[in-house]
């Protein structure tokens, strides 16, 4: 894995992170979204100063911590599968979801063990997204002298805002485990149970 993946891994977390407040849906729905990103800035970044020198062990309940509460795991997990969501069986879905989140929460402690970021900017869209409880938000983050823009998908369908995917310099991450999990369906012989013990997002 490059140095600058690694540096993609760790960004979609610690970015993700910081939507670490739920905001009520209220009229100006992306006022709303983009205040998650604003409010809870300062404590993402200390999260991280505090557990940068720990292990992977130690940071992986922190990130947790942070990424549980607004992250839609269950809705990624459903994307990512995709078609093969209907052939699956309620058991095996739950079971996904739960590896699903697992691996992306190790994915991201492994990085953020030895990464930290500079600072970051929250961009006005150019574009408006025009369905109703659902936002993107785009973020300019700077780190290492390099600068990534970030793209989240938040829908408010629950309630609060939560993240339900996330575009990263370029790259859908949730079409990319999509595509990630049809080929594991393909090497396995559509074994869905192979494929979900399988899965590990890079993370192993």
């Amino acid at each position: 894995m490059t140095k600058r993946v690694v540096v993609r891994n760790w960004l979609l977390g610690a970015v993700i992170g910081l939507f670490g407040v739920v905001v009520p849906v209220q009229a100006d729905e992306w006022q709303e979204a983009s205040a998650v990103v604003v409010s809870t800035t300062d404590d993402m970044l200390s999260l991280l100063v505090s557990n940068k020198k720990q292990t992977v062990a130690e940071v992986t309940p922190a990130i947790d911590l942070v990424l549980a509460p607004v992250v839609d795991f269950r809705t990624i997990a459903k994307g990512v599968m995709a078609k093969y969501y209907r052939r699956a069986k309620p058991a095996q879905f739950d079971t996904f979801v739960t590896v699903f989140h697992e691996s992306l929460i190790k994915t991201y402690a492994k990085a953020v063990v030895t990464f930290e970021i500079d600072s970051f900017k929250l961009q006005k869209n150019p574009g408006v997204d025009t369905r109703e409880l659902r936002e993107k938000i785009w973020v300019k983050v700077y780190a290492s002298n390099n600068v990534y823009d970030i793209h989240y998908t938040m829908s408010a369908k629950s309630g609060q805002w939560m993240v339900t995917n996330v575009v990263l310099d370029g790259v859908n991450l949730g079409l990319a485990f999509r595509n990630q999990f049809a080929t594991a369906m393909s090497k396995n012989g559509n074994d869905m149970d192979a494929v979900i013990a399988d899965w590990n997002l890079g993370s192993s």
